[in-house]
């Protein structure tokens, strides 16, 4: 055996993680005779995990970690050392903008900490061919909960009765029904489903578009192709936004959109702040159309202090937090190590990213 072949046996095993018996059963002519170089090769090997932006129970991650892979060096980078940390390193647990991985030349898998990777998923890092898993229904319960709040604190005037409490005012305003209203869904993932159970439970009737899904659960009474939205709008009193935020969907819900749904509809996004027009989103409210709307999200982030938005009637925000709770980095962690036991044993992960599209395709 020439040493390319002893270095790609050595890749082999240093990508794939593959048993010592699967690659002598691939490879077993060569292997019977350079056995020694094989295990010198093998021997010299660890994978390198390094972590990075994780808020707070870094040591508890790390621990979960070497349960899964002892043999592994794990790494808690910072902004200042995550390029040199990421050098010789294989696996990348957290979020960052691409840049950063230029120089990571051994860099296999990076498993996001987020859903949305639209910063992330930038030409340099796809042309890589690098394996990309995202956090897609990880944090599903934690925002449907949230885009749940949003929809609750609209309907029943909650922000106006905060403000007449800061002045000391007792007076009723017009509130809303959800039970016998229409939720519409946009994106019918794991946030849109368990919204739709919830909605679902309170009595409201559930319809949703989707790109791809062709499974409807039973808390859905229609599901549309995204060719529909305009039907979806307009038959509405509650709409989510819960779609993965890509070049198609960008300014999805543009002024006509939003003229066409209901004058006394609620707009709730917990996707991605540029799937909204936030002008057009302003000038309808400024004109007294919709009953109102909550965004978890904006496209920038944080919102800038003179941004049009924070003054804007009939408005809920919230700063980007619907997916944080106590269990937040419990429930990642746990999602990380099983897709670490699979990337060991050689089997397929969970939630791998179609580059291409910058979500996880569902199958059929």
């Amino acid at each position: 055996m020439d040493e390319r072949s002893v270095e790609y046996g050595c890749l082999l095993i240093d990508a794939h993680r593959t048993r010592w018996s699967n690659v002598y059963s691939r490879h077993a002519g060569n292997l019977a005779k350079n056995f020694h170089t094989y295990l010198k090769c093998t021997e010299t090997m660890s994978i390198k995990i390094v972590i990075y932006g994780q808020i707070g129970g870094e040591e508890e991650t790390i621990r979960a970690i070497q349960s899964v892979a002892p043999d592994a060096t794990v790494v808690k980078a910072t902004q200042e050392t995550l390029a040199a940390d990421l050098a010789d390193a294989e696996i990348f647990y957290g979020f960052h903008t691409p840049e950063v991985f230029r120089d990571a030349k051994r860099l296999r898998w990076i498993q996001a900490q987020a859903a949305g990777l639209d910063r992330m998923l930038e030409a340099e890092l796809v042309e890589r061919g690098l394996i990309i898993t995202n956090a897609s229904g990880v944090h599903a319960p934690q925002v449907a909960e949230a885009a749940w709040a949003l929809t609750l604190a609209i309907s029943r005037g909650m922000p106006t009765y905060f403000r007449q409490q800061q002045e000391h005012v007792w007076k009723w305003t017009t509130l809303q029904d959800l039970d016998g209203a229409t939720a519409g869904i946009i994106g019918l993932g794991g946030i849109g489903r368990r919204y739709a159970r919830i909605a679902a439970a309170v009595g409201m009737r559930v319809i949703a578009v989707d790109l791809h899904a062709t499974t409807k659960p039973e808390e859905v009474e229609s599901l549309w192709p995204m060719e529909r939205i305009e039907s979806m709008l307009a038959a509405s009193d509650v709409v989510l936004v819960s779609c993965p935020y890509t070049p198609e969907t960008r300014r999805l819900i543009n002024s006509e959109r939003l003229w066409q749904m209901k004058s006394s509809a609620i707009l709730v996004n917990i996707s991605r702040g540029g799937i909204v027009d936030e002008q057009a989103l302003c000038e309808v409210l400024q004109n007294g159309h919709l009953r109102g709307a909550g965004l978890d999200v904006t496209e920038t982030e944080p919102l800038p202090a003179d941004s049009p938005l924070w003054d804007t009637p009939r408005l809920v925000i919230t700063p980007h937090c619907a997916g944080i709770s106590p269990g937040r980095n419990r429930r990642l962690t746990e999602f990380f190590c099983e897709n670490l036991r699979r990337y060991l044993a050689g089997e397929s992960l969970a939630n791998v990213i179609d580059q291409k599209r910058g979500y996880p395709v569902p199958s059929a």
